[in-house]
């Protein structure tokens, strides 16, 4: 299943693959992309208010601002009250249009990963809300089969990681996970008297 989106001239592509979801960016930054395993999406959704080239901007702004005010100093320069009310009132413009300012978009965190950003509403907001629907379907479908049970090839922390991830993203119930504790234990139990025998 594909999903694709177009916001002031970035493309983006989300695929859903076997084992998770390959994301591809096209924009006048370039061509990029990345795949994210089920394993490190989460439920979680954030909301982008602020992108963080507004921050920078803040940052150069100020810096230029302060700048300027030593340079004048320095030669002189007379009329510095109407100079700094122009720039005074063009920065309290520019600083109230970023902070309303909104990119518009929600972000579906990961762990260990940049989260999957996504437009709002482009195409629809039904196509997208069909898009993740699936992604969270998937994503449990594939956890389930792949981390569901107990497995002696795998070490016991992360197994018991997984299992309390399922349990997280509503995968399994807490009677199966105290089962799958349970079953866990058991295995290692007997992993350790197995090694002591020799």
């Amino acid at each position: 299943m594909k999903l694709e989106q177009t916001h002031r001239g970035e493309k983006r592509i989300f695929t859903i693959q076997e084992s998770g979801v390959k994301i591809t960016e096209d924009s006048s930054f370039g061509y990029h992309s990345r795949t994210i395993p089920f394993e490190n999406i989460t439920n979680e959704f954030i909301s982008l208010k602020f992108n963080p080239i507004h921050y920078m901007l803040l940052i150069i702004v100020s810096v230029l601002f302060v700048f300027s005010f030593l340079v004048f100093k320095m030669y002189e320069v007379e009329n510095l009250g109407k100079i700094y009310g122009g720039i005074l009132v063009f920065l309290i413009g520019g600083i109230f249009g970023i902070i309303n300012y909104k990119t518009a978009s929600t972000v579906l965190r990961c762990i260990d990963y940049e989260g999957i950003e996504f437009f709002k509403n482009t195409p629809t907001k039904e196509k997208i809300d069909s898009f993740v629907s699936e992604i969270f379907k998937r994503r449990n479908a594939y956890l389930k089969k792949r981390y569901e049970k107990v497995n002696s090839n795998l070490n016991y922390n992360f197994q018991y990681a997984m299992f309390y991830n399922l349990l997280e993203l509503e995968i399994i119930d807490i009677k199966k996970f105290d089962q799958l504790i349970v079953d866990l234990d058991a295995a290692q139990e007997r992993k350790l008297i197995f090694f002591s025998e020799n």
